[in-house]
């Protein structure tokens, strides 16, 4: 499955950044809750924290959450979705992307057994 390709369809279908990617990484989540709201944590853009809640909920540590940031910072700048977004939203699909490809790449979308 690409996660990548399904979280960028779920965006451009109408759901929100934090959906698209919780959404898309949560086939083989035994521990699936509900998505997180977009901005909900110091404004940080809803498709880190829904790729960050993904990676503790598939029993990722603290380390793990801090990698995929720094992954995420190397690719995009930021974290917080003002200052990824400015004054263009075009890119969001972008954020999603990335979002769900580094926690693909991490190995956190499949069941940890």
């Amino acid at each position: 499955m690409d996660f990548e390709s399904t979280a960028r369809n779920n965006h451009r279908s109408g759901m929100n950044c934090a959906m698209a990617v919780y959404d898309s990484l949560s086939a083989n989540n035994p521990n699936k809750t509900n998505p997180p709201k977009p901005r909900e944590n110091g404004g940080m853009c809803g498709a880190v924290l829904a790729a960050e809640q993904t990676i503790r909920e598939m029993g990722g540590s603290d380390a793990d959450v801090a990698e995929f940031e720094k992954r995420f910072i190397e690719k995009h700048k930021y974290l917080k979705c003002g200052e990824l977004r400015g004054f263009f939203s075009g890119k969001c699909n972008d954020y999603v992307g990335s979002a769900a490809a580094i926690v693909e790449d991490m190995g956190f979308t499949t069941k940890n057994d």
